[in-house]
């Protein structure tokens, strides 16, 4: 049957419609004419059948996207944003839905999100981990700092809590703690969804898709564009070609225009993606002369190529680059050596963390060392450091996606790393990466900090760190060897807090935390750890960030806050101070 019939609600300009399928099932859809709220708010159930959902205004074609319509009760609300479409007609069309499915009569619209007063109070909600107010998230994108302010950008589902509907979320802060999140940036369009991609400033509008630009006295352009490179999987709902494709903001990321040329650069082999783009060599100057761009983009099996170009627009390969023993997500950056500016090598990074030290003349990357690895195994995936970060500061601040936690009940799905900073060190065994939570992780400490200076007993008499309050911490240990490690397998060191287990065998040198193992030397016979302890993970760096473990859990019993050390053989003397952290939801709500 094609003869649509209404079914009988009328509301505020809200007309809700069926045609028949079926007995079973049905078309259905939502018509505002005309929009006059910022949202519609429609009704999830995690579990329930996925059906299309398509966007017309006006009767054109937005976008589309699956959702769990709630046949019945919700779990949750997600957002439609259409706010920009004031005064337009609106129609939200279903492809398939049960006959008796409720979900038409628990839409809302309002000028509001969602249950407001309870977002950020959930109960399994990072304190202090980014993590989107509502649905999937997966790899970091875009990580971008201007004028003061980070953006960070993630693969976001705002439909529900499992993976799909690749969408730019973003979220903006100016200490990286505290994330305001915004409307999604980046859409699915004619090109497919959104994957993975990066940002950066187009500082000298090489690109000239800033048409007015605004110069100081010296000619620099004070307005440039802001652009981000994302691979768009196109044709039938995401399951065709990828290639590459960048978006752009002229209002310093207020608003994102997609390129009419799209896609930059085409499908070149199988799934290629996730495109990281920097600059490379010095700035424009008066003569026309200086650096170029470069793109890192990862092709097939552990295979990835560099590309180049002057404009953003126009992209030629100059370089392949295999055996990293990895795939996806690449990330390409120059760093000192031990903080020596005039001695610099440079990093190439793959998804799950591996990397390979070299050389870059702009053209050719000369693999020296690796492939390595500083994050060993656990919850933590396709990793992205910042573009833009200035001078003065010096950093390279990396996000992780901490994949494969657990949040039962939650309207949201995933979380974010701690931002690291990372360095190169020279180490016994060659120069290495290393990482550690960034400075500003020091300005969450409050209330009263757990002092211990001790001896350990062996494992009969553990010991015992008593005062700690609450489930977020920030532990700092240091544990003295009293004789050199010989490989005597009973020189263990037990720690457990909140269940979880951390154990140090200087005999093999391996570090685990909840069986998670990584090699790990003592030097100096002094072994260093630092837990960071949010209400659903724990991070682990150890001396220094020569090794770092991420792992999610979930503390359903509520164990109260314990934590005991136990340590044999060579095992003598731990320091210990423990401090509280504070939420940073408390003030960060979003627009």
């Amino acid at each position: 049957m094609n003869m649509k019939i209404p079914f009988g609600l009328l509301l505020a300009g809200l007309v809700f419609m069926a045609s028949p399928v079926c007995a079973q099932t049905t078309l259905q859809s939502f018509e505002a004419f005309p929009v006059k709220t910022k949202f519609v708010h429609l009704p999830v159930k995690t579990g329930a059948p996925k059906t299309w959902m398509t966007v017309n205004i006006n009767g054109v074609l937005q976008h589309e996207f699956e959702i769990e319509l709630a046949p019945w009760d919700p779990d949750f609300y997600a957002t439609l944003e259409v706010g920009k479409w004031q005064g337009k007609k609106l129609i939200l069309s279903v492809e398939k839905v049960t006959a008796d499915s409720k979900w038409l009569s628990n839409v809302k619209v309002s000028n509001e999100m969602s249950d407001e007063a309870l977002v950020y109070k959930e109960t399994y909600r990072p304190q202090f981990h980014f993590a989107p107010r509502r649905g999937w998230t997966n790899d970091p994108n875009g990580l971008v700092f201007y004028k003061g302010t980070y953006h960070l950008f993630f693969q976001h589902n705002p439909y529900g809590t499992a993976w799909g509907n690749m969408t730019w979320g973003h979220a903006v802060s100016t200490d990286l703690l505290h994330w305001t999140e915004q409307p999604d940036a980046v859409l699915p369009d004619k090109n497919g969804v959104v994957f993975s991609g990066s940002g950066l400033v187009d500082w000298d509008n090489t690109s000239g898709l800033q048409k007015n630009p605004k110069l100081d006295g010296s000619g620099k352009i004070l307005n440039p564009p802001l652009v981000l490179f994302y691979t768009s999987i196109s044709a039938d709902r995401g399951k065709g070609p990828a290639a590459q494709s960048m978006v752009y903001s002229l209002d310093e990321g207020k608003t994102w225009k997609k390129y009419p040329g799209n896609p930059v650069v085409p499908n070149l082999v199988a799934d290629n993606r996730d495109p990281k783009v920097f600059w490379y060599g010095d700035r424009k100057n008066s003569s026309g002369s200086g650096g170029h761009w470069v793109m890192a983009l990862y092709l097939k099996d552990q295979d990835y190529a560099l590309f180049s170009s002057q404009n953003l627009i126009k992209w030629e390969k100059i370089c392949d680059i295999k055996n990293l023993g990895c795939s996806e997500c690449p990330d390409m950056f120059e760093l000192p050596v031990d903080g020596i500016s005039g001695n610099t090598k440079w990093v190439f990074w793959g998804g799950d963390g591996k990397y390979l030290i070299g050389a870059f003349d702009g053209k050719n990357f000369s693999p020296e060392a690796g492939p390595f690895t500083t994050k060993y195994g656990g919850n933590d995936y396709a990793a992205q450091t910042y573009s833009d970060i200035p001078v003065s500061d010096g950093r390279r601040i990396q996000f992780s996606w901490m994949s494969g936690g657990s949040y039962p009940g939650m309207p949201f799905n995933q979380q974010f790393s701690v931002p690291r900073n990372l360095t190169l060190r020279t180490t016994p065994t060659g120069i290495r990466l290393f990482m550690e939570p960034v400075r500003e992780i020091e300005s969450l400490r409050a209330g009263k900090a757990v002092n211990l200076n001790s001896s350990l007993k062996g494992t009969a008499n553990p010991l015992k760190v008593n005062g700690l309050v609450g489930d977020l911490l920030d532990i700092e240990m240091e544990f003295s060897l009293k004789t050199a490690a010989t490989g005597d397998t009973t020189d263990l060191l037990n720690i457990v807090v909140f269940g979880q287990e951390i154990t140090y065998n200087a005999g093999s040198g391996m570090i685990s935390l909840a069986g998670i193992r990584a090699p790990l030397a003592v030097r100096d016979n002094l072994l260093k750890i630092r837990l960071i302890l949010d209400r659903t993970s724990i991070e682990l760096f150890a001396n220094g960030g020569e090794v770092q473990i991420a792992k999610c859990f979930v503390n359903q019993d509520k164990k109260p806050a314990a934590m005991s050390i136990s340590g044999k053989s060579g095992f003598g003397d731990v320091k210990l101070k423990a401090y509280p952290l504070k939420s940073v939801w408390t003030k960060a709500l979003p627009k």
